[in-house]
C-alpha cells in the first residue's frame, strides 16, 4: 500500500522500520491511551516479525485483520508514526486509529494521513464509513479525528461485566465516505418524538 500527501508517504511497514515501530509502541502517550498496542509483551527484537505479520495479512488480502502502514516524511524519509485499520472486534465496524511519536506531534501528520487513508480505504473495500474511537482524556486525537473529517457521533461509556463495573468513557466518531448514499447518518439526524400513545403498554386492571 502506497499512498502521497502533500508532505507524507502512507505505506506498507518494511522490516528496516523496526525501530521506527518500537518507537511508536514506547512512546508516552501512546502508552498512556494505547498500551496494548502491538502486544503489551512486544520487545523490541520482535518487531521485524511483526512487520512481516502485516506483510502476510496484506498478500492474503484480509480487509479485516488488525495490521499498521507507517506515516513517512518526504523530506526527512523518517518514519514518524502510524496508522492502524481492522475491523473492530466487538463493534463489527471498520476502524481506523493513529499514533505518532512524540517529537512528531501536534503538527497536523496525523490528520493528512487519516484523511487520505480513509478515502483510499473506504473506495478500496466499498464501505459506507470509518469509526474511530478514543478516550475522552485523550484531546489530542479528538483533534486530530475532527481535522481528519471525523465528526463526533455519541460519547459512549462500557460497563465491564468481568469487574461488576463501568469502566472508561470514550468518543466514537464516524467519517463517511463521498459515495455513501445514506441519509440519517448521525444521532440525532432523524426526530424523536417520544413513544406514541399507541407504543405504551396499557396498566393491567387489577
Amino acid at each position: 500500500m502506497h499512498l502521497e500527501t502533500e508532505r507524507l508517504i502512507v505505506r506498507s511497514f518494511r522490516e528496516s522500520d523496526a525501530e521506527a515501530l518500537y518507537a511508536i509502541k514506547t512512546d508516552p502517550q501512546v502508552v498512556e491511551f494505547c498500551p496494548d498496542f502491538i502486544d503489551i509483551g512486544t520487545q523490541r527484537e520482535d518487531m521485524a516479525d511483526t512487520i512481516r505479520a502485516f506483510g502476510r495479512i496484506e498478500e492474503e488480502g484480509d480487509a479485516d485483520a488488525w495490521r499498521c502502514y507507517a506515516i513517512e516524511s518526504k523530506e526527512t524519509g523518517r518514519v514518524m508514526g502510524c496508522l492502524t485499520f481492522s475491523k473492530q472486534n466487538m463493534l463489527r465496524e471498520y476502524e481506523m486509529g493513529w499514533m505518532m511519536i512524540g517529537e512528531h506531534a501536534k503538527k497536523g501528520y496525523a490528520s493528512e494521513a487519516a484523511a487520505a487513508f480513509a478515502d483510499y480505504i473506504c473506495g478500496k473495500l466499498g464501505i459506507d464509513y470509518l469509526i474511530a474511537v478514543m478516550d475522552v482524556d485523550n484531546p489530542a486525537s479528538r483533534r486530530t479525528a475532527e481535522k481528519s473529517g471525523f465528526r463526533l457521533f455519541e460519547k459512549r461509556t462500557v460497563y465491564d461485566y468481568s469487574i461488576n463495573r463501568y469502566a472508561d468513557d470514550y468518543f466514537y466518531f464516524r467519517r463517511y465516505a463521498s459515495f455513501c448514499t445514506l441519509t440519517n447518518r448521525f444521532y440525532g439526524d432523524v426526530p424523536y418524538y417520544g413513544r406514541s400513545a399507541s407504543d405504551r403498554t396499557e396498566e393491567p386492571q387489577t
